[in-house]
């Protein structure tokens, strides 16, 4: 039996040959692969946008001093005696604050995504786009390899 020629590792989890895909503890044949390519990823930017128009509203309700002093009244700090509708643009600014940076930490991930007759999967992911574009290349040339070989020659 001839070994199978590797065409790409990372020396760690993946390995691709002219025949299967090694991650981890999965192989997968080439030939049950239907479909491969580079899926993009994106974290829901929701949550963070609505804590940011919360941040917004509560600050705006403060700077109009439509707090009443019965929902938030004044509250001593220290020697200093902060006014609720104050205190109410600063819990609001600063929640708005941490709905602006919780979007600026959100980051796209990369996965190389196969079909096969059981359906797609994701069979690695990482946030280094080049990485990924590694292994889908790599997949890629060991697909041309493996159709050429199938391939009967023009007589």
């Amino acid at each position: 039996m001839i070994p199978d020629k590797i065409i790409y590792t990372d020396g760690h989890e993946v390995v691709v040959t002219d025949s299967t895909i090694h991650v981890k503890k999965s192989n997968y044949k080439l030939n049950g692969i239907i479909k491969h390519g580079l899926y993009v990823q994106r974290p829901s930017r929701l949550p963070s946008v609505i804590l940011v128009l919360i941040g917004l509203m509560v600050t705006a309700l403060g700077f109009a001093e439509a707090v009443p002093p019965s929902i938030l009244g004044d509250v001593r700090i220290g020697q200093i005696l902060v006014h609720g509708n104050t205190l109410a643009m600063i819990v609001g600014g600063t929640v708005a604050f941490i709905g602006v940076l919780s979007i600026g930490f959100l980051r796209d991930r990369y996965a190389v995504r196969i079909s096969t007759a059981e359906g797609e999967k994701n069979v690695i992911v990482s946030k280094h786009k080049e990485y990924i574009a590694q292994i889908v290349d790599a997949i890629t040339a060991s697909n041309n390899t493996l159709y050429n070989s199938l391939r009967p020659e023009a007589i």
